[in-house]
């Protein structure tokens, strides 16, 4: 993938070429469908530079690069096409269970080459700061945001709320969200309309917004203060949440690690819990069987 390249390269890139892939790799949608003259003036270089840089990627020249990154972008973007792409149904089975395990190791793989430490512990701080926090997901992945949520309040002495479902479903929820708050929201294609409500009333109310996305496509990318990119490219006709769940789990463990004493006490209070409601529904059930 051309991004996974400039990902990987960018480090050792001369400062010009370091420019260029920096605001490639945060403004993707930009890139595949804006002109040359237009990426180079935003970028601030001239578009003799923006060629010589494709080059330096392998391609004949910026034209190439450009539909080479549209056709990734698009391939991504549309994942009820993958099923045919794929030809997934015409392979042998042993070759298709290989090809749709690689496939979720490289959403996992490119989740984690793109993330920069410091945005994770940003994130970790705000949680352990935040006087309560809420997370926030439509769709399929309010699936995960159940998980997320799971995890956090088994290992920590903190108030969790999940803002999810329809408006009426939420606002009960989001109407107490306030400046010592933090949100974390998470949003893939289709992106779901809600997200933009969610983000307006966190801004609006001075509290931090962590978001979770795929590309900078997404409604309200600009308006997070920090914002963590999941691979989620599918084979099949749903996102893949490889790289979204193994992100959270580690978000949690950073947590967990700098608040290791309380959190600990914490974790033994949840399985303490857990203990007396399996000894009082064993209790019982003995006495209805006898």
């Amino acid at each position: 993938m051309i991004f996974d390249q400039i990902r990987k390269m960018l480090p050792e890139m001369p400062q010009n070429y370091q420019r260029i892939g920096s605001f490639m790799l945060d403004h993707e949608q930009s890139v595949a469908f804006s002109s040359i003259h237009a990426i180079s003036k935003s970028i601030g270089t001239s578009s003799a530079s923006l060629v010589r840089f494709a080059k330096s990627l392998g391609f004949e020249g910026y034209q190439q690069f450009k539909h080479e990154i549209q056709d990734e972008i698009r391939h991504r973007l549309n994942p009820y096409d993958k099923i045919a792409l794929s030809e997934l149904d015409l392979l042998p089975g042993e070759k298709r269970l290989q090809k749709l395990f690689q496939n979720e190791y490289n959403n996992i793989r490119s989740t984690f080459s793109a993330i920069k430490i410091t945005d994770l512990e940003v994130m970790a701080e705000g949680i352990k700061k935040a006087r309560r926090v809420f997370l926030s997901a439509f769709g399929a992945t309010a699936y995960v945001v159940r998980i997320f949520q799971y995890t956090l309040l088994s290992s920590l002495e903190k108030e969790v709320y999940v803002v999810s479902g329809s408006v009426s479903d939420y606002a009960p929820v989001l109407k107490s969200f306030s400046s010592d708050d933090v949100m974390f929201l998470m949003t893939f294609p289709p992106y779901s309309v809600e997200v933009k409500h969610v983000a307006k009333v966190v801004k609006e109310r001075g509290g931090q917004l962590f978001l979770f996305t795929d590309s900078a496509a997404c409604p309200v990318y600009s308006e997070a203060d920090k914002v963590i990119r999941c691979m989620t490219n599918s084979l099949l006709l749903t996102n893949s949440f490889a790289g979204l769940i193994s992100i959270l789990h580690v978000l949690v463990q950073m947590v967990y690690l700098d608040e290791k004493e309380n959190a600990a006490q914490s974790r033994q209070r949840t399985i303490s819990m857990q203990e007396s409601g399996y000894a009082t529904i064993g209790n019982s059930k003995d006495k209805s069987i006898q």
